[in-house]
């Protein structure tokens, strides 16, 4: 019965972060049943899911509002930050790296800037190198930069924002 609860509350908790549902997260969060642990098989919890699917107003209650951290490692390494990155999410990435930086690597070794260069999110990659300085000269794991992530994904326009600066 325990773990039927504790389910259903997980369930809740990442679907009302990931919607955006923040009157059911204050719900949660009432009853004392939304707390830090909280997270998914891969180790994300709500901020992370809030992060990658780009509701800000949740992702500030949930840090500033009920102390929840802003950069939780899920079971890959990545942070909230990271999520934000890959899925293009700026204003909360910006809002994230305001709460304590985006120079983190997973355990691949990828950055949030890795991240959205990969993917193809050249606002972000705008954003992370001239507002917050990300290094295009760190390497994932694997020995690739964030310019070869770009570049095998086939993203040309990142290939050409980052290209002169990696040298």
């Amino acid at each position: 019965m325990l773990l039927d609860t504790l389910g259903m509350v997980l369930h809740r908790a990442i679907q009302a972060a990931r919607d955006g549902d923040l009157e059911a997260l204050r719900d949660l969060a009432s009853s004392g049943h939304l707390s830090p642990p909280i997270s998914d098989s891969q180790g994300a919890g709500p901020v992370h899911h809030a992060a990658r699917c780009g509701r800000l107003l949740c992702l500030q209650f949930l840090v500033s509002d009920l102390g929840m951290p802003a950069d939780p490692r899920a079971s890959n390494g990545a942070t909230p930050a990271h999520d934000a990155a890959a899925t293009g999410n700026i204003q909360e990435l910006q809002w994230l790296v305001d709460q304590g930086g985006c120079k983190t690597q997973t355990r691949t070794g990828a950055t949030p800037l890795y991240l959205a260069c990969q993917e193809g999110h050249l606002h972000v990659v705008e954003c992370l190198i001239k507002e917050f300085g990300a290094d295009v000269h760190l390497r994932a794991r694997d020995g690739m930069t964030c310019l070869h992530a770009a570049a095998h994904m086939g993203h040309q326009a990142v290939v050409d924002l980052i290209a002169p600066l990696s040298k």
